[in-house]
């Protein structure tokens, strides 16, 4: 059994190295991600934000624990009959009331990969499967305190949506609450993929009509999100309510 303090060390140090080593390394490699393919950027980016927890988890427990360690032996179907069935309001909705993107086939299928499949399964598992989880079952941070922080910095991260003060308020709020949410549904579900789809479905019904261009968007396109929080919250609460408990060696809290 690994010491808190080493685990929160290594941990600390391999998500930083993994949000900001690519800033100083892309201009040596003469990486210029926005440049990059969609399929390539999102291989390159998961040396870096898969590959490194991976090596780290390895070190620590050992090759066989990576994956439960990240939050990869969940259900996967528990995951994507969430997303489906919570993000129906947002697709139903902006159908109605957002015309089909204009952009040309390839370049909405490269946005779905790089900005709906690789942010929900990148972010979701750097932030809430390493972060989140390290911090809060091996260190035993307090599960609100880990949420904030871990959502802090993953609000901080979508800055480069903003072009004002105004706006950059409005994308710290929307982004922090949703890492805030993400956190507790990871938390209430010991599930990754219950967040990981809904944030890909999240995404890909935003980017496949003409909603917005920022995670602000506008009052239909946010009621439409909001019902799909609910819906998250109000299946949550009832899984929470009928489900078993969890084998000690399992449960996250």
């Amino acid at each position: 059994m690994k010491k808190p303090a080493v685990v929160a060390a290594v941990t600390l140090a391999t998500f930083l190295l993994a949000v900001y080593g690519p800033r100083f390394i892309n201009p040596l490699l003469g990486v210029v991600p926005g440049q990059l393919a969609p399929v390539a950027y999102s291989l390159y980016m998961a040396l870096w934000w898969l590959g490194l927890p991976m090596l780290a988890l390895a070190g620590l427990y050992g090759f066989r624990r990576v994956l439960p360690e990240l939050g990869w032996k969940a259900s996967v179907g528990t995951g994507l009959l969430m997303g489906l069935v919570c993000t129906l309001p947002m697709l139903l909705g902006y159908m109605a009331l957002f015309p089909v993107t204009t952009l040309a086939g390839p370049v909405v299928a490269g946005n779905l990969v790089r900005g709906a499949l690789w942010a929900g399964l990148g972010e979701e598992t750097l932030f809430r499967g390493f972060l989140f989880g390290q911090l809060y079952r091996k260190v035993r941070f307090p599960w609100l305190l880990t949420i904030l922080i871990e959502s802090g910095i993953f609000a901080t991260g979508h800055l480069y949506q903003s072009h004002d003060l105004a706006s950059a308020a409005g994308v710290l709020a929307v982004t922090f609450s949703g890492g805030v949410w993400f956190g507790w549904l990871y938390k209430s579900w010991n599930n990754l993929w219950v967040p990981v789809f809904l944030h890909v479905f999240m995404n890909a019904w935003w980017m496949l009509f003409e909603v917005s261009d920022t995670a602000l968007g506008n009052v239909w396109a946010n009621v439409f999100r909001v019902l799909t929080i609910g819906l998250s919250v109000a299946f949550t609460l009832w899984y929470q309510r009928h489900r078993q408990p969890a084998p000690a060696a399992l449960a996250l809290a």
